[in-house]
């Protein structure tokens, strides 16, 4: 038995697994969107798309989901906050991070997703990604060589540095 890739610290076989492979529904948008995450951990770009809006489709890019999914090292999902998205709504909003490694450099996927309920079945509506990039922000560079007003200037004039770009 394998622990869920979701995070909800549930095995795989009676969490996600029943709802990708079609013998149960999820009755939340929460639960939906943890099963979408755990269908791109194992790659499974059809669930995917069964569990998008159908007037959404038109706009997925299947080669590029298929190959996010297979290319990427899948290391969590964080749950930040969920709206509304229970059994007895019609949609929530769910924002989550899912935290991924590419070429060996850790990512994060930043979204807030609206889901809506139709026939008593959850559907991904549409997305904002609000962040999705490395997760550390690149430090800046700092110039840690100290110039003297003395010592030659760095724009090659042969001057010193205190009679021209330090001046």
């Amino acid at each position: 038995m394998t622990s869920c890739p979701c995070g909800s610290s549930r095995e795989f076989d009676v969490c996600c697994s029943p709802f990708i492979q079609g013998t149960s529904r999820p009755t939340t948008a929460e639960a939906l969107m943890r099963s979408r995450y755990a269908a791109y951990v194992k790659g499974n770009i059809d669930y995917i798309m069964a569990t998008t809006l159908p007037a959404s489709r038109a706009d997925s890019d299947i080669d590029a989901m298929r190959s996010w999914a297979n290319n990427a090292e899948w290391t969590g999902l964080e749950i930040v906050s969920t709206q509304d998205g229970q059994a007895d709504n019609k949609q929530g909003q769910i924002e989550f991070i899912a935290h991924y490694a590419m070429g060996g450099i850790a990512q994060r996927h930043h979204e807030q997703s609206l889901f809506v309920k139709e026939d008593d079945q959850w559907f991904f509506k549409d997305g904002e990604v609000l962040y999705s990039g490395p997760a550390e922000k690149p430090k800046p560079v700092v110039n840690t060589t100290r110039i003297g007003r003395n010592d030659p200037c760095t724009c090659g004039s042969g001057k010193k540095y205190k009679k021209c770009c330090g001046a």
